[in-house]
């Protein structure tokens, strides 16, 4: 009978591909992850069958992270700006926090590796948010683009945010302000 995996170990070798591929990106070799992990190599391919698939589990291992962090409390209720507040002020708390893990999607997302599933099952538990974006493009809130092309906008203006604040920690509350008020001036008419 085989052992059953163990969940740290897992963790482990999650935590390890963060770091390795937010460094190195998918450069980032089997060994060094494993190494890095505290594991053989061979105890690597136990959890994940190969490194493409252990990529495209990070990814999603990661955008459950944000998703814990930015949905929570999420304002349903609220006006289009609000609610965009919402989530860029919680994408920019999980960034500061979570360096390699930002680093590592950007990295993941950019490569080309990702299947195009992943990609959408990464984005399941963000789909209110979505359609808050559908709704205020309809609407004439937000300007006439595709709903990917806003996210990445506001995105980047939000990783510059938390470049600024980890520069200048005691004004990172003015940098909030100014990095939502710059996205929002952005992605409307």
């Amino acid at each position: 009978m085989a052992r059953p995996l163990s969940p740290e170990k897992r963790n482990a070798l999650l935590l390890s591909a963060t770091h390795a591929v937010a460094e190195q990106g998918v450069l980032a070799t089997t060994a060094s992850i494993a190494r890095r992990a505290g594991v053989a190599e061979g105890t690597l391919f136990t959890y994940f069958e190969n490194k493409d698939v252990l990529f495209q589990e990070l990814y999603l291992h990661l955008k459950h992270e944000l998703a814990e962090t930015v949905m929570p409390d999420y304002p349903y209720q609220a006006d289009y700006r609000l609610r965009m507040a919402h989530i860029f002020q919680r994408y920019v708390s999980w960034g500061l926090t979570n360096t390699a893990g930002r680093l590592a999607i950007s990295r993941l997302a950019a490569s080309g590796q990702l299947l195009d599933g992943t990609r959408a099952r990464g984005t399941e538990p963000f789909q209110a948010v979505s359609r808050m974006m559908e709704d205020a493009v309809q609407e004439g809130v937000l300007l006439n683009a595709p709903i990917a092309f806003l996210y990445s906008i506001i995105e980047r203006i939000a990783d510059t945010t938390i470049e600024y604040i980890d520069k200048q920690p005691a004004d990172a509350e003015r940098h909030r302000q100014l990095g939502f008020h710059a996205a929002w001036r952005a992605i409307t008419p």
